[in-house]
């Protein structure tokens, strides 16, 4: 039976889990980083199999469920609660907690994580209670992705991204220092169009027929290596803290024609990362950061963000 006592209680873990909630929410933007548990429908839309398998019940970590289907945008990815709306019902799931106890919620896994089907407010309660486990009514989507309970929608997504890539052109299959990897906003599929606009082209010169395999080598030796041997012997990346080569080749592709106007003409994708060396070169790197940060707008560096934009009256 509820009593004041347990009400006031439950009361007072809701306040401290809000207060909590900003604290990490501020945190996670002066960081850059979405604190949003992960939304199922859209790592769903990634998986192979549609269909899942009901698995029973089970104790399930806490610190493996790192989603929801319905609730991701209503809780950081600590289960805190984000809004003062979810108040009644979550002090109800502590009073229970504390008194009756609570029938199994039930998630869905994939791969090494579990998503919320029902039961948020459950969960979020027993985060702020210290609970080391929940009971759980399991359905599982078979799949070998892993999914670090830490990652942000769009470093999960480039998982599934990089294994539709990897599939494709068996990469690191055939080279053992295959190592293309993307912070943010993954460009894979970026890549795949390269590559097949290579495979066509060599089609016409070789006037045979160019598995997308051996376009995928010829791109990775030809193009992308290149590339990324002369951005890793400048200083080029020193402009960008975080980032990788990828993600530096795969921002020249993008803006490679406004690139064009501002540095001159070149051949390639190799011969732009060059022009663009020399230019550093003569250049301090935080000017030429600024320089670029102008050229393309703010707006349009997602994936190469945190380059501190310059004072407005500011002479170049």
């Amino acid at each position: 039976m509820t009593t004041i006592e347990t009400r006031l209680s439950a009361q007072g873990e809701f306040d401290r889990a809000r207060r909590q909630a900003e604290i990490d929410r501020l945190g996670a933007w002066l960081r850059g980083r979405d604190d949003r548990l992960l939304p199922f429908e859209t790592i769903r839309r990634n998986l192979r199999q549609q269909s899942p398998l009901y698995r029973g019940i089970h104790q399930v970590q806490l610190p493996e469920i790192v989603g929801s289907v319905g609730r991701y945008d209503e809780m950081t990815r600590h289960f805190l609660p984000l809004n003062d709306s979810l108040k009644n019902r979550w002090v109800k799931m502590v009073e229970l907690a504390q008194t009756e106890g609570w029938p199994p919620i039930e998630l869905y896994k994939v791969g090494n994580a579990y998503f919320v089907r029902d039961g948020n407010h459950r969960v979020s309660a027993a985060r702020q209670l210290k609970f080391p486990s929940i009971e759980a009514h399991v359905w599982e989507y078979p799949d070998d992705i892993v999914i670090d309970p830490r990652a942000t929608l769009d470093e999960v997504l480039n998982r599934f991204r990089e294994r539709v890539f990897l599939e494709k052109t068996g990469l690191n299959q055939r080279y053992p220092d295959y190592d293309i990897r993307f912070t943010a906003g993954g460009r894979y599929p970026e890549l795949q169009a390269q590559i097949e606009d290579l495979r066509q082209k060599l089609e016409l010169i070789d006037e045979r027929e160019i598995s997308f395999e051996e376009a995928a080598d010829a791109w990775y030796e030809l193009v992308y290596l290149p590339s990324v041997q002369i951005i890793r012997a400048s200083e080029l990346l020193a402009a960008f803290p975080g980032r990788t080569e990828a993600d530096l080749f795969a921002w020249m592709s993008l803006h490679r024609d406004r690139l064009r106007e501002a540095y001159g003409d070149f051949d390639d994708l190799p011969a732009l990362a060059r022009s663009l060396m020399e230019t550093y070169r003569e250049k301090p790197i935080a000017r030429m950061s600024r320089q670029v940060r102008r050229l393309l707008g703010s707006e349009e560096l997602p994936p190469l963000a945190g380059l501190d934009a310059p004072p407005a009256d500011e002479e170049e």
